[in-house]
């Protein structure tokens, strides 16, 4: 029983000890609030990091993709291969001198 009647008398020994040194109190509850605020800005610090490095890496991708089908188009659109398609698929050749008529107005 004798521990009971103290256990009272210990937490309001406390909260007046407490209520005494609100500003230590009020200190200390703002630097545990101060160190969330730092560890909540460096995770997200580091997911925008990361979302960043994502972004760049789609981004040397892409360029590389770009710089292959450009390849690919001059390639496609040489002189050359698109005068032996037409010879050899269509069919098609130079017109002779005699054959090329000339239109002006």
């Amino acid at each position: 029983m004798e521990e009971l009647s103290r256990q009272p008398n210990l937490l309001r020994a406390i909260a007046k000890d407490l209520w005494r040194n609100k500003q230590h109190v009020l200190l200390m509850l703002f630097a545990v609030i101060s160190a969330f605020c730092v560890v909540w800005t460096t995770h997200h610090t580091r997911m925008f990091v990361e979302q960043r490095e994502s972004l760049m890496m789609s981004r040397d991708d892409l360029n590389v993709e770009w710089r292959h089908l450009l390849i690919e188009q001059n390639a496609l659109a040489e002189h050359s291969r698109v005068e032996s398609i037409a010879k050899k698929r269509l069919g098609m050749h130079r017109p002779k001198i005699e054959e090329q008529v000339v239109i002006t107005n």
